[in-house]
């Protein structure tokens, strides 16, 4: 019988201490306990432990491409500005971006991760879809030595590192905001519930609802699977209802207008017959009539601070250590437009 081959993975399992820890206790770095030294050599003598020099090489071989998984680009000025900041910090390090696009498909997404794994990406930034539930394809790429960072859609629980806006408190502010210049019935059009960022944007709409005396037993929440595509059926909905809403707040600002289109449709004036808001600062905010009061996020900032986060990981990742994953948080911008 073949005698197995042990690993970093497998010391770290055994021993129930990091990887990293072993990788540094095997090259006597200091700042390892002397005793957990003493057990990780101890054990990997007693189980012949050789480095994987071929692993190591291959390893070195790496290309110098970063992977970007995005859902969608020609309808999201959020991605393309992303890209902008992954393309100005992935350069000063001297890697190239290879863009791949889910189309807000999960098959898509893991197909694309899988093809980026096959061709040595040295790392992985991602955008999760708004099919995406299950993330072992995330996880594969972990234990094939890439590294994953996700960006602005991310996942609660996922032990990666994560570059993402505070979505629940943009949204509490957003409501705020509206409570505060007196409409006191506001509908909310969500994104898909299994998105973390649709869930923390409607979390802090109901908060905000709550901690100004709105009932929230009372609230108007549409769920907008297909984004921006199931707006038509929501606002059909809207006026089904007894006493429709004054203002209706939007997941993002491609939805906003959507809505927007369909109320003047109607006839309808925004904003003395019924408000509406965004979330994302997208240009095009600015551009249609009524200008559309939005959340802005600093997409440029967020794809740089990604990318320099992904590089770090992968120069741990050459070493054979780990590096503890992040979660940083961006703030938004409340930008008050003419639609309220």
């Amino acid at each position: 019988m073949r005698k197995k081959n042990y690993t970093i993975t497998d010391l770290s399992i055994k021993l129930g201490v990091s990887k990293s820890t072993v990788s540094r206790a095997l090259k006597d770095h200091p700042d390892v306990n002397p005793k957990t030294r003493a057990r990780v050599k101890a054990l990997a003598e007693e189980l012949n432990y050789q480095p994987n020099l071929l692993a190591s090489g291959l390893a070195s071989k790496k290309s110098s491409i970063i992977g970007v998984i995005v859902p969608e680009i020609s309808r999201q000025h959020f991605f393309a500005a992303a890209l902008e900041g992954i393309q100005s910090e992935a350069k000063k390090s001297g890697y190239t971006i290879m863009i791949c696009q889910s189309d807000e498909s999960f098959e898509e997404e893991v197909k694309q991760s899988q093809i980026l794994r096959n061709n040595r990406a040295a790392g992985v930034l991602m955008s999760l879809s708004r099919e995406t539930q299950n993330h072992n394809h995330i996880l594969n790429l972990k234990d094939s030595g890439v590294p994953v960072v996700l960006f602005d859609r991310g996942a609660e629980g996922l032990d990666v590192s994560q570059v993402i806006v505070d979505d629940f408190k943009g949204a509490y502010e957003l409501t705020a905001y509206l409570l505060e210049k007196g409409y006191d019935d506001i509908a909310y059009f969500s994104g898909p519930m299994n998105l973390e960022i649709s869930r923390k944007r409607y979390e802090g709409y109901i908060q905000a609802l709550r901690d100004y005396g709105q009932r929230v037993s009372e609230a108007k929440v549409y769920e907008c699977e297909r984004l921006s595509l199931d707006v038509r059926d929501a606002i059909r909905k809207v006026f089904l209802e007894e006493n429709p809403p004054k203002v209706i707040m939007c997941m993002h600002d491609y939805m906003a207008v959507e809505v927007i289109k369909r109320l003047q449709q109607r006839g309808l004036n925004v904003p003395n017959d019924i408000a509406v808001t965004g979330f994302a600062g997208d240009p095009i905010t600015d551009i249609i009539t009524p200008r559309i009061t939005t959340m802005e996020q600093p997409a440029f900032e967020i794809g740089r601070a990604a990318a320099a986060q992904l590089i770090k990981e992968i120069k741990i990742e050459e070493e054979e250590e780990v590096l503890p994953h992040e979660i940083k948080v961006f703030e938004t911008k409340l930008d008050v437009k003419e639609s309220t």
